[in-house]
């Protein structure tokens, strides 16, 4: 029985059986879906995978899976500086800001200031993600990102 044909996969309608994927076996055949991703579909953002969230969805677990996930912990040796930021009552999304804009991770700063990251606030040595930023490239990034979405 080839599992493409099989009602098993498809979807049940007025209009009888339909298979919105044709699934193969991995020995190299095409899959075939209904749905399309990119120029011809729907983006990635429309689909609500990329940029869907808002400002209150970061929590302090975000801020310290990204801590770890840059490898901040292993260069700073401790939690230290994180949770002297998370102490200083900024709002979580704005210290992923910072941390993004620091290492230089645009597609995360882009994501960050979707959900509504303000590039204004100010760590506990007045600095902000803009004054983090390690080029002028990612300063003009952060500023230009902001003003295109104002």
């Amino acid at each position: 029985m080839k599992i493409s044909n099989s009602k098993f996969v498809g979807m049940r309608s007025k209009l009888g059986w339909f298979n919105g994927c044709r699934i193969g076996p991995t020995n190299g055949s095409k899959t075939k879906c209904w749905f399309k991703f990119g120029k011809n579909g729907v983006d990635a953002e429309g689909a609500g995978i990329y940029g869907s969230q808002k400002r209150d969805d970061f929590d302090k677990d975000d801020v310290e899976q990204y801590f770890n996930y840059m490898g901040m912990l292993a260069v700073e040796g401790s939690y230290d500086k994180m949770e002297a930021m998370l102490s200083l009552n900024i709002h979580p999304v704005d210290i992923l800001l910072m941390m993004a804009a620091s290492e230089g991770d645009k597609p995360k700063i882009e994501e960050l200031l979707r959900a509504g990251a303000s590039y204004t606030v100010k760590d506990a040595d007045g600095r902000t993600a803009i004054d983090r930023a390690p080029d002028e490239e990612i300063k003009e990034f952060i500023i230009g990102f902001s003003v295109q979405n104002a």
